[in-house]
């Protein structure tokens, strides 16, 4: 399932050229993020005993300069599971960081999209480079 999802996320109509049902594995792909986000917002429930639709908004941000500062591509079909992790401890290094100096919360989120511009140009430059 891993390798029929990265060949999806590399080019959606090869992938379906090769035998891949790209719609079906998407629905199943959403299906499951999903449940997982739906699980998330009840452990954050859980969490605060309240259910603030503004709470976790720069979350998403810090998810995916976690992922693409681990070595994911944005585009699709490149990213290890040991690479994510160390992009998430990379963020967590630096929101808990600029958190315990005092940073106002406007300035992380700034931080976190600077960070998410230097991976994107990394990966782009990586991409350039292998054509």
């Amino acid at each position: 399932v891993g390798r029929h999802i990265y060949a999806v996320g590399d080019n959606p109509e090869a992938a379906r050229l090769s035998g891949i049902d790209s719609q079906r594995l998407l629905l199943g792909v959403y299906t499951v993020a999903g449940f997982f986000y739906g699980i998330a917002a009840l452990v954050l429930v859980g969490r605060t005993n309240v259910g603030n639709p503004n709470e976790g908004q720069a979350d998403n941000l810090a998810s995916i300069t976690a992922v693409v500062l681990g070595g994911t591509s944005l585009f699709g079909g490149r990213g290890r599971i040991m690479g994510t992790l160390v992009g998430v401890l990379i963020v967590g290094v630096f929101r808990n960081g600029l958190q315990l100096i005092g940073v106002d919360s406007v300035y992380q989120i700034l931080v976190t999209g600077i960070l998410v511009i230097l991976a994107v140009t990394v990966d782009q430059l990586a991409r350039r480079r292998q054509l």
